[in-house]
């Protein structure tokens, strides 16, 4: 499934916009899992609701976008075909995808290595109001001195902050997570050891991911310690199909703020000014029994659960003497 972020509700000199958080949100309607349905109705969503023709969306590849069960050639395969026929994004250049071994991929589908495919929808960065973006490929090569590593070094590098003091990164696989499902995969603990240096050294604000079907959000942090000046993680992942991954443990680690895995929602990013932000996980459901899913199983939903909080831009921290652990409000 894709992670998908929308754009919306800019006003004045960018003194308020809004960003919805959809991740993992194809499947509006939260069908019992069954790969076959699931697979056949994911994409043709786009022809039948009126909301993606009328409001821009951005996405980043998700792994059920590679589609590996199908486009077979003499043992390799033709990966994000549909993908990257069915979007345009604020492409580098055109895309450039080779055939992938059979090889890259687990039995159940599932890459276990990185992807002949670079730029078109693959990688990208755009600009909307005081917010600089950048949308990245788990999936896509991103060791140093690869084609997105450097093209990621050199976006970074020439970012003007007065123009746009937000940066916020999207990409499918989460750098920290704090639920059982893909919590060693290497698309995580490569982007911890590659991405993490960069995004706190230029200051990244949010990294925003789906992938994991339930809910967090960190403290700032960086480097696996709570740090004022580093970013705040968000997985977003309970927007359809299922919200019931299972924690990694039954305390969550010191760096989660808020986790969730009973409760289907979105989230939205309000940004008010250069200094100030605020986040919010907008509820839409939960779990019913028989879902089904990975799990196959449900968990009481938290109704007193809430997620609002304010940000206070890292990049002004330490300058106007923010303690982080204060709620900001006007």
């Amino acid at each position: 499934m894709q992670t998908i972020i929308t754009t919306s509700g800019m006003s004045g000199e960018y003194s308020y916009l809004m960003i919805d958080i959809l991740i993992d949100a194809y499947i509006f309607s939260h069908l019992p899992f069954n790969c076959n349905k699931f697979c056949l109705c994911r994409m043709d969503m786009m022809s039948a609701h009126d909301f993606f023709s009328s409001t821009p969306v951005q996405i980043a590849l998700g792994n059920h976008d590679l589609d590996t069960v199908h486009q077979v050639i003499d043992g390799s395969l033709e990966i994000g075909l549909a993908y990257e026929s069915r979007f345009r994004m604020a492409q580098i250049q055109p895309p450039v995808r080779e055939l992938a071994s059979l090889n890259l991929f687990r039995r159940n589908g599932q890459p276990n290595d990185f992807l002949p495919y670079e730029f078109g929808n693959a990688y990208y960065s755009f600009t909307f109001g005081p917010s600089k973006h950048f949308v990245l490929s788990s999936y896509s090569s991103f060791r140093e001195g690869s084609l997105q590593y450097e093209w990621l070094l050199s976006e970074l590098q020439s970012v003007d902050r007065s123009a746009t003091p937000w940066l916020i990164v999207m990409l499918h696989c989460p750098l920290y997570t704090t639920f059982q499902t893909h919590h060693k995969e290497m698309f995580t603990t490569e982007a911890q050891a590659i991405l993490e240096p960069l995004f706190v050294e230029y200051t990244v604000n949010f990294v925003v991911a789906g992938h994991i079907h339930a809910y967090m959000r960190t403290h700032p942090m960086a480097f696996s310690r709570r740090d004022p000046r580093g970013p705040v993680h968000i997985i977003q992942g309970n927007g359809g199909r299922q919200a019931n991954d299972l924690y990694y443990s039954d305390a969550a680690e010191e760096w989660v703020d808020v986790r969730d895995h009973s409760m289907y929602g979105y989230g939205t990013l309000e940004l008010f000014n250069n200094t100030h932000a605020m986040w919010k996980w907008v509820k839409t459901g939960f779990n019913a029994e028989g879902e089904g899913g990975i799990h196959d199983q449900r968990f009481d939903a938290d109704l007193n659960l809430h997620d609002e909080i304010w940000i206070t831009n890292q990049l002004y921290v330490e300058e106007m003497g923010v303690n982080e652990n204060v709620e900001l409000d006007f």
